[in-house]
This record gives structure tokens, sequence and C-alpha cells, in this order.
């Protein structure tokens, strides 16, 4: 579906906001490094506050991970992605695509929010989301390898993103 919204875009009529300049690739290169990093630090970790999540009844408040920074990390890498590639695609179809896509990635927390308030319990929720938020930002990890791991898959996405982006997009990223 994303490929179908962005073939569409890409075959709208062409009207330009702004022109694409040469330092735009490299702050979407940067942002799409942290995008892919959040991700991978992200997926499959214990999250009871947002859609998925593995192993949530395994969730330390009091060593958070990346939910101590945003309860929602893949949304929020959503909306990052969205908004990095706002930047270079300065024409008003891409604007309105990847404003929208990052738009209900924003919104989407707020739903999450309240459907895991209601299922946990408003009381529970709240001591859950204040533990976290009072929790260590920064901690040592429990493991050594899953941390370098996770890192290493991150950069590595980001290079197969870039290496496979004229092919599937139809645009190089380079």
């Amino acid at each position: 579906m994303l490929a179908l919204l962005i073939w569409a875009a890409d075959e709208a009529p062409y009207v330009q906001l702004w022109p694409q300049l040469p330092w735009h690739r490299h702050v979407t290169h940067l942002g799409m490094l942290a995008v892919c990093v959040i991700l991978a630090i992200s997926i499959a970790r214990p999250n009871p506050f947002s859609f998925g999540g593995a192993r949530n009844e395994a969730y330390d408040p009091m060593r958070p991970g990346v939910t101590g920074w945003t309860r929602h990390p893949v949304l929020m890498a959503l909306a990052l992605w969205a908004a990095v590639h706002i930047v270079p695609n300065g024409d008003l179809a891409h604007v309105i695509l990847f404003g929208v896509l990052g738009s209900f990635a924003l919104a989407g927390r707020r739903l999450i929010d309240t459907r895991k308030g209601r299922l946990m319990g408003e009381d529970q929720w709240r001591a859950l989301d204040l533990s976290r938020r009072t929790g260590p930002k920064l901690h040592r990890p429990t493991s050594g390898v899953n941390p370098v791991l996770r890192l290493v898959i991150g950069v590595s996405f980001f290079a197969t993103l870039v290496l496979a982006h004229p092919y599937v997009i139809g645009v190089p990223a380079l």
C-alpha cells in the first residue's frame, strides 16, 4: 500500500514548494539512520504501552530502555521517517503524502494510549507510565551482545535501504 501511495504521489502533477538542495539528502540520511536504529532497538522488546511488544510481562519500568524516552518508539520512528522525507521532497503531492502519514503516526500515539489505559485500567496505566518516566533514561544493558547486535542490525538496515532505494522506490537515495 505504501508503494502504491508513493507511486501515486510521483504521478501527481508537480507543484514545487521548494527546490531540493544538496544538504536535504544529508538531513534525510541522518534521520533515516536514527529511524533504523530506533526500530532495531525497539522491535520485539517488552512495551506494554504500545501495540504489540514481546514479553510485555517482563517489562521493567526501572529499566525502560527506549520507552524511557517515548512510549511509542515505532510510531516515533514512522513520524520521523515522514518528517525527514518531507525535507528533500518539496513538491505538494509528497508534502501531503508524508505529512498525512506522519500525522497519523502522531495521532496514533494518543489512540493507543487511550486504548491501553482502558485495557490496563487508568490507575495502573498512569502508575506504570510514571515509573517509566521517572526511571533512568540510560542504564547499563543486561546483555552486552543484544544492544550491540541491535545497533548493527539498525545500521545494516539503513545501508540496505539506501542501496535498495533506487530499485524499490525508483529514486536513488545517494
